[in-house]
C-alpha cells in the first residue's frame, strides 16, 4: 500500500520522499576523510547543514587528543525541514539528529543519541567521556529521517587528566611453542664412571703460605655505596651510605665521594646499617657518583 500511496502522492503534487541512501555514493566511505577539528584552548567548533534529499545526510568529524582526559560534545540543532512524529497526546515532535563519538582506533562507539537515547528529538544534545587515553576520536552526526532537513553547530572541548593504568596481561606473553615429545623409558647414553688410576700415589703439594689477619683497629679505609641522595638547604647534598656500626663506622669518621669535588664529609647519624653525611657538592655532581670512601680510625 506504501508503494502505491508514494507514486500517488508524487502526482497529485504532494512531498516526494527520497529513495537513496542519503550519500551520493552508495559505497561512499565519508568517515575516511573526516573533518579534522583543531583544538585551541582546548576547544573547537563546527557548523553545517544535513539535508537528506540533497545527499548530505551525515558528516564526521575528527578531534585528536593530545594526551588523556575528558571529552566534551555538544550539538545544537535547527530544524529546517521534516517532522519527528507526534507524542501520545497528538502534539509534534521535532526532527531527531543522531550522535555518536567513536573511537578512531578500534571503531568502538563509545557514545551516542538516537531514536532509543532519553533526548531523542531534542535539539540540544550533550555526550560527556571521561579517561580517554590520547588519540583521535571521531563524532558522527546524521539525519534519521527522509524528509528532514537542519542547520547543525557542534563543539567540543577538552580537559586533561591522569592516565588510568590498565595491564595488558596476556596479550603481550608469547605463545609457547610445541614441546618435545617425551619417551616413556629414558634413552640418554649412560654415564660412564671414570676408570680410577692404579700405581702409587703422587705426593700432595705443599700448602701456600699463610697471612695472619691484622689487628682489629689497625686503620685504612673502606668503600661504601650511597643508597639515598637529597638536596641540601644550602646548595649541597645530603647522602645516605649504605653501611653503618655493624660494618666498623661509627659518628665522626672522615671521608669524601670518590671522583667528585668538594665532596669531603663526617658521618653522622649513623645506626646499624647506614650513615649520613652532607657534602658542599651539588646534587648533580653525586648523582651516579662511584661511592664513597672513608678512613678509619
Amino acid at each position: 500500500m506504501l508503494g502505491f500511496l508514494l507514486p500517488a502522492a508524487a502526482g497529485c503534487g504532494g512531498t516526494q520522499v527520497p529513495q537513496h541512501s542519503g550519500y551520493k555514493k552508495p559505497k561512499s566511505k565519508p568517515w575516511e576523510k573526516p573533518k579534522v577539528l583543531k583544538l585551541e584552548e582546548n576547544a573547537a567548533k563546527a557548523g553545517f547543514d544535513l539535508d537528506y534529499a540533497r545527499y548530505k545526510r551525515a558528516r564526521w568529524l575528527a578531534v585528536d587528543l593530545p594526551g588523556p582526559g575528558t571529552l566534551d560534545v555538544q550539538m545544537e540543532v535547527t530544524p529546517s525541514s521534516g517532522s519527528g512524529g507526534q507524542t501520545e497526546e497528538g502534539e509534534e515532535l521535532d526532527i531527531d539528529v543522531g550522535l555518536e563519538i567513536v573511537d578512531g582506533t578500534s571503531w568502538n562507539v563509545l557514545a551516542k543519541s538516537d531514536l532509543e537515547a532519553d533526548d531523542a528529538h531534542e535539539l540540544k544534545k550533550q555526550r560527556t567521556l571521561k579517561e580517554l587515553p590520547e588519540g583521535r576520536y571521531l563524532v558522527h552526526v546524521y539525519l534519521q529521517g527522509r524528509l528532514d532537513a537542519a542547520d547543525v553547530d557542534v563543539k567540543v572541548g577538552f580537559a586533561r587528566g591522569a592516565a588510568t593504568w590498565k595491564s595488558d596481561f596476556p596479550n603481550q606473553v608469547a605463545f609457547v611453542g610445541p614441546l618435545a615429545a617425551i619417551p616413556p623409558l629414558d634413552d640418554s647414553p649412560e654415564e660412564k664412571k671414570p676408570t680410577r688410576p692404579t700405581g702409587p700415589r703422587p705426593p700432595r703439594p705443599p700448602k701456600p703460605p699463610t697471612t695472619p689477619d691484622p689487628p682489629p683497629g689497625g686503620g685504612g679505609a673502606i668503600m661504601a655505596e650511597i643508597s639515598d641522595i637529597q638536596p641540601d638547604a644550602s646548595g649541597g647534598t645530603i647522602i645516605t651510605i649504605a653501611g653503618g656500626t655493624a660494618d666498623g663506622l661509627e659518628n665522626g669518621l672522615k671521608g669524601n665521594i670518590k671522583g667528585v669535588r668538594n665532596s669531603s664529609f663526617s658521618l653522622s647519624g649513623c645506626s646499624a646499617s647506614t650513615c649520613r653525611a652532607t657534602v658542599k657538592a651539588a646534587i648533580d655532581d653525586v648523582r651516579g657518583s662511584a661511592g664513597v670512601i672513608i678512613k678509619l680510625k
